[in-house]
């Protein structure tokens, strides 16, 4: 286990690296553009948490052994940062970094390629795509591979995230458009414009501060990509996320999957794996 926090870590390094030094123009190479997908986010790696102190700060704080074993490239990302940001963008993108650990895990490749080609076989080939919570753009790159003619709106709430996502589409610059920003925050004029809607969303009981959706179905940020993810789609599209059996199960999202089903007719369901994201 900590060998794969530690891989995971040093992958998620490099990748910033690149996309801190990318010059937002020019193309990243093919080299760099299969190091920036290795990124996968620092969801469960909580020892961002600790901060950049030394050793003793992060025993203080109740740091494990598997998070010490950490500290050294912990250090060496910190230092990375500090070399890109002055000290006010330093501390925020460390600070969303770290609200970033509950909700920030990753999703294998086989997840979008499954999907885009069940639609495929069902002759859907969406032209208009829609990607909320993006990540470092798993759903967003396999979607240029599948369908290369579509147009993809990206959102990464994340600003280490969202540059190395408009890093990654950099060689895709008519086919892809990328907003560092909240769902809650992105352009509203393109509601009811897409085809899909698809995302590996954030799960939790946190509450997203939207006017335009309802407290009721904002007080967990699940059910509000739910909502808020329909306002994106054209009559006829479709809403494809990845989700869990408590979404589905539980009473306390059972006015969410009202609203849904109110709204929209249900077209499938797949279930999968207990244990595909283990490693993400």
């Amino acid at each position: 286990m900590a060998y794969n926090v530690l891989h995971k870590l040093e992958g998620n390094i490099q990748a910033i690296r690149i996309a801190l030094s990318w010059d937002g123009r020019t193309p990243v190479s093919e080299d760099d553009e299969a190091l920036l997908k290795n990124y996968s986010g620092f969801g469960g790696i909580k020892a961002i948490l600790y901060g950049d102190g030394n050793m003793e700060s992060w025993k203080g704080q109740g740091a494990s052994q598997e998070d010490e074993r950490l500290y050294e490239p912990m250090q060496k990302l910190y230092a990375l940062l500090g070399e890109h940001f002055d000290q006010n963008g330093y501390k925020a993108v460390v600070q969303s970094l770290k609200n970033s650990v509950l909700t920030a895990f990753y999703t294998p490749s086989i997840v979008p390629e499954i999907l885009y080609s069940v639609l495929k076989n069902q002759g859907i080939y969406p032209q208009d795509i829609y990607e909320p919570s993006a990540g470092a753009g798993i759903f967003v790159t396999e979607a240029i591979k599948k369908f290369p003619s579509a147009k993809v709106t990206a959102v990464e709430k994340d600003l280490l995230t969202g540059k190395i996502l408009k890093a990654l589409t950099s060689r895709h610059p008519d086919s892809v458009a990328v907003h560092i920003k909240g769902f809650e925050q992105a352009p509203a004029t393109d509601d009811g414009t897409y085809d899909l809607v698809v995302s590996n969303i954030p799960f939790g009981n946190f509450t997203v501060h939207d006017p335009t959706v309802d407290r009721r179905l904002s007080s967990r940020i699940h059910n509000y990509f739910f909502a808020k993810g329909l306002d994106k789609l054209k009559d006829g599209g479709l809403l494809a996320y990845v989700t869990t059996n408590g979404f589905l199960d539980s009473p306390s999202n059972q006015e969410a999957r009202a609203y849904l089903f109110q709204r929209v007719n249900f077209i499938c369901l797949a279930v999968m794996p207990d244990n595909l994201m283990w490693d993400t």
